[in-house]
């Protein structure tokens, strides 16, 4: 005969339980660490004059002067602006077959990408004669120069770091957030131990760890985006350090202006008080204390069930032990 016990064995269910409740302890505490990121204010320093048919490329500031390259196909040139007007000082138009990208200056020279064409082109800074170029595989879009390597983006998540003599590949860098992998990483800008990149497609720049590839921060740009973006190209596009100021010359192809921002002092929204660190972690795992509670409801219910059914088998097994009354024909056999 099957032989069950009625005692609810609560002894593993309560180890199963406070081992799911720790592990969510555990699991739900990093997760908060990971959206921890810092974030800058944008400042609006002043806003000048940009040429609305330059489809913007790269941007690039070198002593009190800003070069920009434009691209599209029969229009691209390499040109030297007015940083505080926006005019147009000296330009050279490049061959329809060139649809230019990112630059930037290596001593007295500035290095300008190609799109698809796989060529580096080397202007020299006083002329803007072409003095040499450099081949190279895959598609070229932004371009940075930190003194040591040029940093190369490819339109993915991808930064290539290249020797800025002969062009050749060193290392690559992987661009990730708390999310995975950051892509279509677009025009670059080396300030440090960061590269500054545009998002293409969207109002963001994020500052990039050189070392680790992590994002470090987000600046949101949309507030000088809004009243640019007319067309499905017109993003923004071009990030010029200008030391000077410690501020950045900020515009997009074919917008009407360009603006010099500065980014505020880092916060970390995410930083909370310790006294609503208890109702973070509760508000994360509430679904596994429901859960227990619903356990541990059950698990009485069976215990209650157990012991109901264990005094009626008491009270069945006493009643059938007890001797049978005697019937009225035993009393008068008896009697008489």
């Amino acid at each position: 005969m099957e032989q069950r016990s009625y005692v609810p064995r609560s002894g593993p269910a309560r180890v199963a339980f406070f081992a799911v409740l720790l592990t969510a302890l555990v699991c739900s505490h990093p997760a908060a660490a990971q959206d921890q990121s810092e974030t800058v204010d944008l400042i609006l320093i002043s806003s000048h004059q940009h040429d609305s048919q330059a489809f913007t490329q790269g941007l690039e500031m070198h002593n009190g002067s800003l070069y920009e390259s434009t691209g599209l196909y029969g229009n691209s040139s390499l040109r030297e602006v007015d940083p505080t007007t926006g005019e147009v000082v000296r330009q050279v138009d490049l061959d329809e077959s060139i649809f230019a990208e990112g630059i930037t200056v290596v001593g007295e020279t500035i290095v300008m990408l190609t799109w698809k064409e796989g060529l580096a082109l080397v202007f020299d800074i006083e002329s803007l004669d072409v003095v040499s170029n450099h081949t190279y595989s895959g598609e070229g879009w932004g371009l940075c120069y930190d003194g040591t390597h040029l940093v190369m983006s490819n339109g993915t998540s991808e930064l290539a770091f290249r020797d800025p003599d002969d062009f050749s590949l060193v290392s690559t860098l992987q661009v990730t957030d708390q999310l995975g992998e950051v892509g279509l990483l677009n025009e670059l800008e080396c300030v440090g131990d960061r590269v500054y990149a545009n998002v293409w497609g969207s109002d963001s720049i994020i500052a990039i760890d050189k070392a680790t590839g992590e994002v470090s921060l987000t600046i949101d740009a949309s507030i000088l985006a809004e009243n640019e973006s007319d067309g499905y190209n017109d993003v923004m596009n071009g990030i010029a350090y200008v030391p000077e100021q410690n501020a950045f010359l900020i515009t997009g192809k074919n917008w009407t202006s360009m603006h010099l921002v500065a980014f505020g002092a880092t916060q970390a929204p995410q930083q909370e008080s310790s006294e609503s660190i208890p109702l973070s972690i509760l508000k994360s795992i509430w679904p596994v204390l429901l859960i227990a509670v619903m356990v541990v409801f059950l698990s009485s219910m069976r215990l209650l069930s157990a012991i109901m059914q264990f005094l009626m088998m008491l009270l069945f097994k006493r009643q059938a032990e007890q001797p049978p009354l005697p019937s009225e024909g035993e009393q008068g056999a008896g009697d008489g």
